[in-house]
């Protein structure tokens, strides 16, 4: 799949120090690939390459996510003097205190 020789394999894991591109795991297994083009953008862990996968590659809906996990979809809203209510243009749940 990816047209890369074993030496060339080998490049890549040393290049990424044997530890995972994103997360920095160590002893990734799985060579990550451009699913547009085929060209390998580095070593990645099993979570890793299965959340890629999960987003489509698609850095929009990761940007979506981050936004989402870092709750600023919600906001403040001033009801009295010192008090706040959250408040959000979309519907779900007021975002986690645990971060």
């Amino acid at each position: 799949m990816s047209g890369l020789r074993a030496d060339q394999i080998t490049r890549q894991f040393s290049h990424h120090h044997d530890v995972c591109a994103i997360c920095g795991g160590a002893d990734p297994q799985h060579l990550d690939h451009d699913h547009r083009n085929g060209w390998v953008r580095g070593i990645l862990c099993f979570n890793c390459n299965g959340g890629l996968g999960q987003f489509r590659d698609s850095p929009m809906r990761l940007a979506r996510a981050i936004t989402y996990l870092r709750g600023t979809t919600w906001q403040r809203a001033l009801i009295h003097p010192g008090v706040y209510q959250m408040c959000s243009p979309t519907r779900g749940r007021p975002p986690s205190r645990r971060f």
